[in-house]
């Protein structure tokens, strides 16, 4: 990686396996904001990101790029990019990789690594120092938080069907 960097993780109340099962099932069933569009030349997988500012959600749409779970020494790789949906010159492209492993048997890391080149030549240099890169920190943390939140609520999903079997 070159560029900016960025780091994030969060923690999921779930064995790794379960959390590695999900992520294998498609991003339809993880990734937050999910939208497929046609552009004439196949479908395109877009997302969002976003702040909040005050009661206020700021986002933007982004194109998403999957590459395939991979194994690693004890943690799983899931290289992911992105890059705004419009105006994609304005905005920098983030390369990383969302990384899976365990704490314990029952509890899961979710991480993302990546970094950008600011826009804009010299320019987007400069206000990436005094402003852009907190920006970008705050929404690869929302991104992160967001996925994690839609992994801990698919367990509590699956453990409803299961009460609702015995219940019947």
């Amino acid at each position: 990686m070159s560029g900016m960097l960025l780091r994030h993780f969060v923690v999921i109340a779930r064995p790794v396996e379960e959390v590695e099962a999900d992520l294998a099932t498609g991003a339809q069933q993880w990734m937050p904001a999910l939208a497929w569009k046609s552009n004439g030349h196949g479908q395109r997988l877009l997302s969002e990101l976003g702040i909040e500012v005050g009661k206020r959600r700021m986002a933007r749409r982004i194109e998403v790029e999957l590459g395939a779970l991979r194994p690693i020494g004890g943690i799983t790789l899931l290289p992911i990019r992105w890059k705004a949906a419009s105006h994609a010159g304005l905005f920098p492209a983030l390369d990383g990789q969302l990384e899976i492993a365990p704490i314990g048997k029952t509890t899961t890391q979710l991480g993302i690594s990546a970094s950008y080149e600011p826009p804009l030549g010299l320019l987007g240099k400069i206000a990436d120092r005094a402003l852009m890169h907190r920006v970008a920190e705050i929404t690869v943390k929302d991104f992160l938080d967001r996925i994690g939140d839609r992994l801990q609520v698919s367990v509590k999903i699956a453990a409803n069907m299961v009460k609702e079997e015995k219940a019947m």
